[in-house]
């Protein structure tokens, strides 16, 4: 049975990361996640790693390693690698 049969329909949000738009399903994005978004497939420094994020829920708009943010349709999130020497 899908989830459509259940009377449910899965809603997706259209988020911009790093200026491309990206399509996403679920409820809440993780740091991790975002950052796969950014540099797919890329290793990162998650200490050095900045994601910014604008158009969402909340007063803080920066996520942080390990935490996670409710998605809004129309967010921006701005991903910042770490400097490397």
């Amino acid at each position: 049975m899908t989830v459509e049969a259940l009377g449910e329909k899965t809603k997706t949000a259209t988020i911009i990361v790093n200026t491309r738009a990206q399509h996403w399903s679920e409820k809440k994005i993780t740091f991790e996640q975002v950052v796969e978004l950014a540099f797919p497939g890329q290793p990162y420094d998650p200490a050095g790693t900045t994601v910014e994020y604008s158009r969402g829920h909340g007063s803080d708009h920066a996520l942080r390693p390990g935490k996670n943010v409710e998605v809004k349709d129309g967010m921006v999130f701005d991903v910042e690698p770490a400097n490397r020497s």
